[in-house]
């Protein structure tokens, strides 16, 4: 199955009308704000061409709709933040800027990042004077 994601119902809806439009049954999936479209693979390259084609006429709309909703916000709050948990428990929340943190989250998954964050916070509580090849070399 190939996989679609949309963010915003209306694009979603438009995509999945389409879809059938063109005699494709997707599944979906809707998890909060991710619409998932699944489709078959085994569509003729001309139809899989006109597809796609579509798909990113509406993350184009996609992204206008959030950019329009971010600027019709009544608070104009647009922030992201990252938990960091010390090792005895106290939580501290990094403030980290939405568009960075969206390009780090659209890299990797939510639980490789949290391994990062906790691997640094590690680092800050232990400090290590010597680089980590450095260390590994010594151990062997």
């Amino acid at each position: 199955m190939l996989e679609y994601i949309l963010f915003h119902e209306k694009p979603f809806q438009l995509f999945v009308d389409w879809l059938h439009s063109k005699g494709i049954s997707p599944e979906t999936e809707i998890d909060e704000d991710n619409y998932l479209i699944k489709i078959p693979e085994d569509l003729d390259d001309d139809l899989q061409n006109e597809v796609d084609v579509k798909y990113d006429a509406l993350m184009d709309m996609n992204q206008q709709i959030v950019n329009d909703e971010e600027k019709d916000n009544q608070q104009g709050y647009h922030m992201a933040g990252i938990v960091v948990t010390l090792k005895d428990g106290t939580i501290s929340y990094a403030d980290v800027d939405p568009s960075l943190l969206g390009k780090v989250i659209s890299a990797i998954s939510p639980e490789e990042f949290g391994q990062i964050v906790a691997a640094i916070a590690d680092a800050v509580e232990n400090p290590q004077p010597t680089a980590c090849c450095r260390r590994h070399s010594e151990n062997l």
